[in-house]
């Protein structure tokens, strides 16, 4: 294929960074956890096979098929979240290596040079591979190197590529439906999003009914059935690696089909006259932001919802598990309740969650500035400030709805129990206690745009480490020290501690002092036009 090898360079040099941090942060989970394997189970691990019959547990990690060795429990423990956020990073990577050059015309330009029509496609599902394999790889030599079976490090590697490499395929399919890396990201997210919850509803039902059976239609499963260090079954590999092929073929036949430019889906005509709304920023901005929030808002509330009516069997789950009792209540902080345990261990991972969205909804305005369409609006009479204000609200005020709304569907289960709506107003008041971390990584990313935009990508790493932190450091018996470096550890963890307004304020207070300080860098410098 002409052009390809050039082009496939070009698109591992633009990429490096974003594959890099990615692998290494997935690769370094896996060993972590299970070089831990003592320090969190102890003797007598056998005994968590109890859990195989909870509910709450198999649809947050999936069916547990050998806990008795470090191996086959991290396969459980970090296995489904691991193949998750590979299958986001494969999404997010083949979209930016194709239909987001294509969108900002870069893919133009190289066509016009000698290269073969499926050249850049090819190069950006390559890279996108490439990163999957290495995945992979760390992962079987790390997980050797912590003293696991090599036959069952094996297995872990390659289904954890084999699963990545799905959504490689789903993301170049994406890439050919829209016509806007935007709507790309959001198809592949949702197919993302619907293969996470069929896990989990099926992953919940007993392993006699009907209903479980169906848990082999989500990819994100396969790598568990794989079953690595507990009797591999390598045929299961067959299922994640003629997916993937069939999804790429299909992108290449979608994309003889479309016009360079263009997606399969055609863009609707806009009205003759914008809409009143359209005559602001502020309406411009909302116009935007929108679809993310409705995605975003449906996908975790689906999950609240989905979580909170598991949340009644948490506490006889772990009666005869007192192993894991103990987990709950580190990622609980201590809880004497352990219903209460699970509210905060809950709303401590959605909170991180929900800054990466306000991280995205800030970072709009960086790919208008980037495509010139801030330069369109700001040779207008619209003050600079006034442009980043209009996109700093929405960052910063609809992530803490949807944080109060998660925290109310994610009770209200509970609530109903009970016959008493105190509880639902407890956990919505926890969940808006912890809303001020969010606006701290927000902040970060706002001066980080306002002074060094090329560092943009500084507060991702802030957001991956806590996310870390609350998903895995807190059960691996990590120095106190060193997972309390959050910027959601100062704030008090409703009901189990007592509410302190002090950081609540200050915490708040520093986030807008940050941000205003990003809107004066903002405000001085030039337009970024790559």
């Amino acid at each position: 294929m002409t052009g390809l090898g050039t082009l496939l360079r070009l698109a591992l040099r633009r990429n490096r960074w974003f594959y890099l941090i990615w692998v290494l942060g997935l690769a370094s989970v896996v060993p972590i956890t299970a070089a831990a394997y003592e320090t969190i189970i102890g003797p007598g691990g056998a005994m968590l096979d109890l859990l195989a019959r909870n509910p709450t547990m198999r649809a947050m990690l999936g069916p547990p098929i050998d806990l008795s060795a470090a191996g086959s429990f991290t396969v459980w423990r970090v296995g489904t979240f691991a193949a998750t956020a590979a299958g986001v990073m494969a999404v997010l990577g083949v979209i930016r290596s194709t239909r987001a050059d294509e969108e900002e015309g870069r893919t133009e330009l190289l066509r016009s040079t000698v290269v073969d029509r499926h050249a850049p496609l090819t190069a950006g599902v390559l890279a996108g591979l490439i990163a999957c394999a290495a995945l992979g790889l760390l992962i079987t030599v790390s997980m050797i190197g912590v003293g696991t079976g090599v036959r069952g490090s094996l297995a872990f590697g390659l289904g954890m590529a084999l699963v990545a490499a799905v959504f490689v395929g789903v993301g170049a399919v994406a890439a050919q439906i829209t016509a806007s890396a935007r709507g790309a990201r959001g198809i592949g997210m949702a197919v993302l999003g619907a293969a996470y919850i069929w896990r989990a509803v099926t992953d919940a039902q007993p392993d006699s009914s009907a209903a479980y059976a169906w848990h082999w239609g989500s990819p994100l499963e396969w790598m568990a059935l794989v079953r690595p260090y507990a009797g591999e079954r390598w045929w299961v590999l067959a299922l994640p690696a003629a997916l993937t092929l069939g999804l790429v073929a299909g992108a290449f036949a979608l994309e003889s089909r479309r016009d360079h430019g263009s997606g399969l889906r055609a863009v609707r005509p806009g009205r003759d006259r914008a809409a009143a709304s359209l005559l602001s920023v502020g309406g411009l901005a909302w116009r935007l932001q929108w679809g993310t929030l409705v995605g975003w808002t449906l996908g975790l509330g689906i999950f609240a919802v989905a979580m909170g009516s598991l949340s009644g069997s948490f506490a006889s789950m772990l009666k005869d598990v007192p192993q894991l009792e103990v987990i709950f209540r580190r990622m609980g902080q201590g809880a004497e309740q352990l219903i209460d345990a699970f509210f905060v261990a809950m709303l401590g991972i959605v909170s991180v969650i929900i800054a990466i969205l306000a991280v995205m909804l800030w970072q709009r305005l960086a790919t208008e500035e980037r495509r010139g369409h801030a330069e369109l609006v700001l040779s207008t009479a619209v003050p600079r400030t006034r442009y980043a204000v209009s996109h700093l609200l929405i960052a910063a005020l609809a992530p803490v709805a949807l944080l109060a709304l998660v925290g109310a569907l994610l009770s209200a289960p509970e609530a109903m129990s009970r016959g008493s709506a105190a509880i639902l107003g407890q956990v919505v008041g926890a969940a808006l206690a912890l809303a001020p971390g969010g606006l701290l990584i927000l902040s970060l990313a706002v001066a980080l745009h306002g002074w060094v935009p090329r560092l943009d990508w500084l507060v991702w790493v802030v957001v991956g480490w806590s996310l870390f932190m609350v998903w895995v450091g807190t059960t691996l018996g990590l120095p106190t020290w060193l997972t309390q470096l959050t910027p959601w550890a100062p704030l008090p963890k409703l009901p189990v501690d007592p509410m302190s307004w002090t950081p609540v304020i200050a915490m708040t207070l520093l986030s807008v002092a940050v941000m205003v300080l990003g809107l004066w860098g903002y405000r001085r410098r030039d337009l970024r036009m790559t």
